[in-house]
């Protein structure tokens, strides 16, 4: 008898009814029927559904330096984006260097020379072809057109779509001594760049490559076993505290930030690099990490270092005897919906994998090729750039 009314129902009804569902649920519902599987996946619908992490934008090493490549996660099928030219909307795509991703949304450094770009910073959304070029900072942190070319700035996105539309980049200013001075700001709502000085410590220093995640309306990074954060306002700079077992971890490792079940989490190697640590910070307020899981790297690692038999039958790991395995992985993102660990690991070719916390196993996604960098994508289809947001120079 359920059955046959849910038959009934129409396309429409149904994925309005999808839409009120959580990820998770969403995903298994596409187990339903081959009917609601191609509904949930259908471009059309797409806009009206929640999503979840769909792949990848990573850097491919080629002759010519590198290009810029979408990998789906799971759906090769139907694949959010063009898998070859992710940025063929932009002017110059092919010299588009993308330098962070958040929500959907995509911070750029685009070609110099370009015409009608004020900024050299853009912000572009894949999924629905649309971006926006920002317009030149105020300088009041002496950030200048020489700062904008300086590939090895600290630049980063922040966007939450469950709080509001509104984007925010953060262009951080060092001193002389190359520590943190403060930080430029640009609002998408108010359409101009603030400068604030910096409230954190003396010695706070910040790199290109730093972990950072944007969670809560605050920007996140690391930094020597502590947290720091800035808001979207520049009024609000935190220093969260070390972890407990400080002692314990590596010198040289800055540790991983993401989030974990919707708490911000800290991901940190052990001093003899055979363990990794998993500690979240469920109350800001309480200032205290939890230790959640302890993951040794021989189980991240051992499918693609595969073990051998040494001349006495002993089991071990295949491995360059004095490269440690830690040296074969790099953590990527924590999967918004799934208690899941995802990592890039390998030697000379670079395979994308998966640890599954709850399972307590690793599993092979797909092989990379050779990637220099790869950034977590969950597509965001309910507005596009061009819509809301009153910037003069557009491009679509």
């Amino acid at each position: 008898m359920a059955s046959a009314a849910a038959a009934g129902l129409t396309d429409d009804l149904i994925v309005d009814i999808l839409s009120r569902l959580p990820v998770k649920s969403l995903c298994q519902c596409k187990c339903v029927s081959p009917h609601w599987r191609d509904l949930i996946s259908h471009p059309d619908h797409r806009r009206r559904l929640p999503q979840t992490l769909a792949g990848f934008f990573g850097r491919v090493r080629t002759n010519d330096g590198g290009v810029w490549r979408f990998t789906s996660l799971f759906d090769a099928r139907q694949p959010p984006l063009a898998c070859d030219a992710p940025f063929s909307f932009m002017a110059g795509d092919e010299d588009v260097a993308v330098l962070d991703a958040c929500n959907g949304r995509m911070l750029c450094r685009t070609p110099k020379g370009l015409t009608h770009h004020v900024s050299r910073y853009a912000v572009c959304n894949p999924a629905t072809k649309s971006w926006v070029a920002l317009p030149a900072s105020s300088n009041q942190g002496g950030n200048d057109d020489e700062d904008e070319d300086n590939e090895s700035a600290v630049v980063r996105l922040g966007f939450d779509p469950a709080v509001s539309q509104d984007f925010y980049v953060f262009v951080f200013v060092k001193d002389d001594a190359k520590i943190v001075a403060g930080v430029e700001i640009y609002s998408s709502k108010t359409e101009a760049w603030s400068y604030k000085e910096s409230r954190w410590n003396s010695a706070t220093d910040l790199f290109e490559d730093s972990p950072s995640i944007f969670l809560n309306g605050l920007l996140h990074f690391t930094i020597h076993y502590h947290v720091v954060s800035v808001d979207v306002e520049g009024e609000s700079w935190l220093l969260l505290p070390a972890l407990e077992d400080v002692d314990d971890l590596t010198v040289y490792d800055p540790g991983f930030l993401g989030q974990y079940q919707g708490h911000l989490c800290y991901m940190n190697l052990c001093a003899d690099e055979t363990h990794l640590s998993i500690w979240v910070l469920e109350d800001y307020h309480a200032n205290e990490w939890v230790l959640k899981h302890r993951i040794t790297i021989q189980e991240l690692t051992e499918n693609i270092c595969p073990p051998k038999i040494n001349y006495f039958g002993q089991v071990t790991i295949q491995q360059l005897p004095e490269i440690p395995e830690a040296k074969y992985f790099r953590l990527i993102t924590v999967h918004p919906d799934c208690n899941w660990i995802l990592y890039v690991c390998g030697r000379e070719e670079d395979t994308l994998m998966a640890y599954d916390m709850d399972k307590n196993e690793a599993r092979v996604i797909q092989n990379l090729g050779s990637c220099t960098v790869l950034l977590p994508y969950v597509p965001f289809y309910a507005k596009s750039l061009t819509d809301g947001h009153g910037l003069s120079h557009i491009a679509l």
